[in-house]
């Protein structure tokens, strides 16, 4: 379908609790985006077309025709449209605009901003497991899946018990569903080892030798136990809400062929239920959640009951009491863990990932973390485009918030231990938005083999390298690597009362319900702050220093010069006189009782303090169109005078002694107050806040922007580590226009080459001095 561009005008938005409270402005339609703008520009409102979930035509009113549009990330947007026909022809548009193939996705198209390279940081899945101490006596390497003929959803590389044969591992990938066969996922310092698979296809009678063999030789990996665990995280047999019948689970499909584990023919192996529901029930939960979402001024009990009934966190509930099942079973019992659902790759990714989580540290970091997601969602085949419907060819039947369910659960066990993880909150929601947006190539297709087909490393950007790229964004500030919880297994007691509403997550865009200040990003911008200040404090040291140092250099030179004077007593008044007249110097009245050197001290400092305050004026006000920014919060620089050199420098000393121009520039450069988060609800150019999108403080100013209003490739000349600072964009083109700032960039480069031309010669040198030891 070829796209048109659409406008269409006098649109009201709806607030959603609080129907009175309209904006009117206009709907632009683009090949990308949904986009609502009033004409005063207090607000602008942008929807990707791929995050949009369903478009709702609402009963015709007086006012208009309704239209209603929900996305992916848990936005609900109301807007009344004065025409019918308007209405009916944009409901018909976005209903369209969902692409039908993976070629159609956002990522092909998506043009990031400068900083940002479309480079990929390749993740090596032998790395991690090198890490984790594999291949060993234990474990190998199989390349037998190099081609995906093993199993077309796993990595092309799996780690197998070494007293396998192949045919013992083709034997059994025959025998489990989809050809899932058992691998290792995770190895303990203990020796104990978390491995998955998906149900065998066993029936009521059905048995695989090669499956049993395979299962005997993980069993044998670790020397500390003699038994090992098969969890099946499918309920066995479960009563459905508000119902009386029984529903069987596993049962049912031992019954179509599949199943599970015959006990009698896996000798050793002990069996556990960890009951977690099908996606079907946990897609029924979602939607009764978002309704909950949506009740317009509904009382306690109302909320609360409505709440239970979605049985959302018990479903959160259930998975990690799963998880802290495996972990407990591989820290304190050390026995092996096989892991499997139906298909291996909704529940049993669900389990795998939050268990090492719970029992590896590093996981808990922002780099661990995107290994654990690259492992166990990514390498091994969780289906993303079929669970987040990426394209019209994905059946609405398959889509289930599975990773979400997965998000969420690390969030809750942030909340039980808040300085365990380096990564925040805003990460976790930045994690499961792009999941949905197909924005970046990380999570396009069900498998590794469907993003190697469309060469997404080669076309798009990547989701890590935006993250790399803007990691103190998602750093949380609680985090103590040195503290007891961020260095131990996690084994926590999860009740009822110890789960939380996620309120960020689902009513991010009401900022009527959120708090007006979150107090993790209090305390980023606290420590950002301080920071700031604290670089700031140390240049300033420095130059009282180097003014310190001038005042002795010219008390010196003067009292040298008054011990001459002395010495030509003898000399006439009247050469006296027509020297100093020569010399336009006069001389002060000797009943005032200073001395010579007192006097030049007084001169040199009323010289200098003359100049500062001609330059150190304050800034005038004015506006900037580009950022929204009103004059009375913008400073800028006035023009700088003439340049000033001090008196003791020389041409030589000039890159390492700054002119008072110099100094005016750095005292200007950085904003002792910063403005709080809980003032503004929307940026300077429109953009509405939202709990997912960090407000920056520019560090000249301390305004809040938003990340397209900030510049963060700005050297500040008053920061003494020369660093980069987040800077808005008036603040940017007010410094960079200033006379004294080229001088400054100009000296931030040279040493920058210096420090780079230093280490090549070191690491030359040594190098050199290796081959010559080698050589003798």
């Amino acid at each position: 379908m070829k796209f048109k561009h659409k406008t269409v005008e006098n649109v009201r938005l709806t607030d959603r609790f609080n129907t009175r409270q309209q904006i009117i402005g206009t709907i632009y339609l683009t090949s990308t985006h949904l986009i609502f703008t009033d004409p005063e520009g207090k607000r602008e409102t942008w929807i990707l077309h791929s995050l949009i979930s369903s478009v709702d035509k609402l009963p015709t009113t007086q006012q208009g025709c309704p239209l209603r549009v929900r996305t992916k990330h848990f936005l609900s947007a109301e807007f009344l449209i004065p025409k019918e026909r308007d209405c009916a022809d944009l409901h018909a548009t976005l209903n369209q605009l969902k692409p039908d193939s993976y070629e159609k996705l956002y990522c092909f198209l998506y043009q990031a901003p400068n900083y940002l390279e479309k480079i990929w940081d390749p993740f090596l899945l032998a790395t991690e497991y090198m890490r984790m101490g594999a291949p060993n006596q234990h474990w190998k390497i199989e390349d037998g899946n190099s081609n995906f003929d093993m199993c077309d959803t796993y990595p092309p590389l799996i780690y197998v018990p070494t007293l396998t044969s192949k045919a013992m591992l083709i034997g059994s990938s025959k025998f489990r569903s989809r050809g899932r066969l058992p691998v290792l996922t995770y190895l303990h310092p203990n020796g104990a080892s978390i491995t998955r698979c998906s149900q065998p296809l066993s029936g009521f009678s059905a048995r695989c030798q090669e499956d049993e063999q395979l299962l005997q030789c993980i069993l044998k990996t670790n020397p500390h136990s003699n038994t090992m665990y098969i969890i099946d995280t499918r309920p066995r047999v479960s009563i459905p809400i508000k119902s009386s019948s029984l529903r069987i689970n596993a049962v049912a499909n031992r019954a179509a062929g599949k199943g599970y584990e015959n006990e009698g023919y896996y000798s050793n192996i002990q069996f556990k239920f960890c009951p977690i529901e099908n996606i079907h029930i946990m897609r029924t939960s979602l939607q009764k959640l978002l309704e909950v979402s949506d009740m317009k001024n509904p009382t306690m009990n109302q909320y609360l009951n409505a709440l239970d009934s979605s049985s959302w966190l018990q479903h959160i509930k259930s998975v990690l009491d799963a998880a802290i099942f495996i972990a407990r079973v591989i820290d304190i019992e050390k026995k092996n863990v096989l892991v499997h659902c139906s298909d291996g790759w909704d529940r049993t990714a669900q389990c795998c990932s939050l268990s090492s989580l719970l029992l590896c540290p590093y996981y808990r970091s922002i780099h661990g973390f995107r290994m654990l997601i690259e492992k166990e969602w990514l390498s091994f085949g969780h289906k993303f485009s079929d669970r987040c419907g990426h394209t019209t060819t994905s059946d609405n039947k398959e889509q289930s918030p599975v990773f979400l369910q997965f998000i969420e659960a690390v969030w809750q066990l942030s909340q039980i231990y808040p300085t365990a993880f380096e990564f925040n909150e805003r990460f976790l929601i930045s994690l499961h938005d792009h999941s949905h947006s197909c924005q970046y190539g990380n999570f396009i297709g069900n498998c590794e083999k469907d993003r190697l087909d469309l060469c997404v490393k080669e076309r798009t950007y990547s989701f890590w390298n935006f993250i790399l790229q803007n990691v103190n964004d998602f750093k949380n500030p609680l985090f103590r690597p040195q503290s007891s919880y961020a260095s131990e297994v996690l084994l926590p007691v999860i009740n009822a009362q110890t789960l939380k509403f996620w309120l960020s997550m689902y009513h991010r865009f009401d900022s009527a319900l959120l708090p007006k200040e979150n107090i993790s990003n209090t305390l980023t911008r606290l420590v950002d702050h301080t920071t700031s200040l604290s670089d700031h404090a140390r240049l300033l040291e420095k130059r009282i220093r180097e003014l310190n140092s001038t005042f002795d250099n010219n008390q010196t030179t003067t009292t040298s010069s008054s011990s001459t004077t002395t010495s030509n007593e003898g000399v006439d008044d009247s050469d006296i006189e027509k020297r100093n007249h020569h010399n336009n110097i006069c001389l002060p009245e000797f009943d005032s009782g200073l001395s010579d050197v007192d006097i030049s001290q007084a001169r040199i400092t009323d010289s200098i303090s003359s100049k500062l305050n001609t330059i150190l004026q304050p800034p005038p006000s004015l506006s900037d169109v580009e950022s929204g920014f009103s004059g009375d919060y913008s400073p800028h620089n006035k023009a700088l005078s003439s340049s000033f050199i001090l008196p003791h420098q020389s041409s030589i000393d000039l890159n390492d002694i700054p002119t008072l121009e110099r100094i005016a520039l750095e005292l200007n450069s950085i904003a002792l107050d910063w403005r709080s988060y809980n003032a503004p609800v929307h940026c300077a150019c429109s953009l509405p806040f939202d709990s997912a999108q960090r407000k920056y403080n520019c560090w000249r100013c301390g305004e809040n922007y938003c990340t397209r209003c900030i510049e963060r490739s700005i050297h500040l000349p008053g920061l003494y580590s020369n660093s980069l600072a987040p800077v808005c964009k008036t603040c940017a083109r007010s410094i960079k226009s200033s006379p004294s700032f080229a001088d400054f960039s100009a000296l931030v480069k040279s040493k920058s080459t210096d420090f780079i031309r230093s280490q090549t010669a070191m690491k030359l040198s040594r190098s050199m001095i290796d081959q010559f030891i080698n050589d003798r």
